[in-house]
């Protein structure tokens, strides 16, 4: 097989997995959020709470993280405070409706990890990291 052939194959692969998953939670997955939103509430559950470092990890204005702040806040995804120790800097944080986001994903993500992953040899998982290790580093440029 050529490697282009082998690329398709995994292409193909992947998207089957994908759609299986998809259809098997899409009853439990959260729709109303757009896939920057979602990479926002990540960044502030990992405790990145500065507008501007938030700006430069997504690589966007800081116009544009005010705004889907703004949304994520109106729908009650997040929730900022003014710091009592510096009034000059707003505090961002999950709200209840965050926190519920993020257990529901950790569930789904248990749940795939034993239905999947969970059947792999463990020589297979152990491959299976190592070239997802290799396919990071290439994207990072290293």
């Amino acid at each position: 097989m050529l490697k282009s052939e082998y690329i398709q194959e995994i292409n193909l692969l992947q998207n089957q997995l994908n759609m299986y998953l998809v259809t098997k939670y899409q009853h439990r997955i959260d729709n109303q959020l757009t896939a920057k939103q979602v990479l926002l509430l990540e960044l502030i559950n990992n405790n990145v709470s500065s507008t501007k470092e938030i700006a430069q990890q997504m690589d966007v204005s800081t116009s544009a993280v005010s705004q889907l702040l703004n949304k994520l806040e109106e729908k009650g995804y997040i929730m900022r405070t003014v710091n009592p120790k510096n009034r000059r800097e707003i505090l961002i944080a999950p709200a209840q409706k965050g926190k519920d986001y993020f257990a529901t994903q950790e569930a789904i993500s248990k749940e795939i990890d034993e239905l999947v992953y969970g059947k792999l040899p463990e020589e297979d998982l152990q491959q299976f990291a190592n070239i997802l290790k290799k396919l990071n580093m290439i994207v990072q440029g290293g």
